[in-house]
């Protein structure tokens, strides 16, 4: 959804994002009564005790490169003991329910225990995010800092406009991230063997 411009409010505490785009607006989660407002969308993202709304879906291309990251590096993972799960996927950074909550685009767990049936409780072990205009600000900012803080050891954001990867080193405390293009061919850093060509991707 194309982002236009968002507005932030806050009900007992709890602060939520309603986002406009296509001259249409979301007023999902608008609620006078004191209750917590991610009660009311049908997906969310809470991070850094703001509330997200994730609807409407992504568009066919941004789902077509999920799709394409998700098969390149599950077919690497066939019969490892890491598993790679596409979103909607939750994952609970901070092991509390009322803590960091993300549905990452893909999201790479290594190990077993921290899966259970409602998603990843604990810290994944890479995340990748494809940015729409929605949703790009909120990947290059809090959604660094959340996955940064948690311990997330590699954070991968995919731009289908520019057809660019950029690629961040947490566990490294890079600053600054890997930039690639359409042409470039890009190590996973938490595997000593995969390399995944862009052409592939985008």
């Amino acid at each position: 959804m194309a982002l236009l411009w968002h507005t932030e409010h806050t009900l007992t505490g709890v602060h939520f994002v309603l986002q406009y785009g296509y001259g249409r607006k979301s007023e999902r989660g608008v609620r006078m009564e004191h209750q917590p407002i991610a009660a009311d969308l049908e997906r969310w993202e809470r991070i850094e005790g703001v509330i997200y709304d994730m609807t409407p879906p992504p568009t066919s291309d941004h789902q077509r490169i999920v799709g394409n990251l998700f098969r390149e590096i599950s077919v690497y993972l066939k019969g490892k003991t890491c598993t790679a799960y596409p979103a909607p996927f939750g994952v609970w950074l901070d092991t509390e329910d009322d803590g960091n909550y993300v549905e990452p685009d893909v999201t790479i767990v290594c190990d077993p225990s921290k899966i259970q049936p409602k998603g990843c409780v604990g810290v994944p072990d890479m995340v990748i995010e494809v940015l729409s205009p929605a949703t790009a600000k909120k990947d290059k900012t809090a959604k660094l800092r959340a996955y940064r803080s948690a311990g997330v050891r590699e954070y991968w954001i995919a731009d289908p406009s520019n057809q660019i990867v950029e690629v961040y080193g947490l566990a490294d405390d890079n600053v600054f991230p890997a930039v690639y293009s359409k042409d470039d061919t890009v190590a996973v850093g938490i595997f000593g063997d995969l390399n995944i060509n862009l052409q592939d991707i985008f």
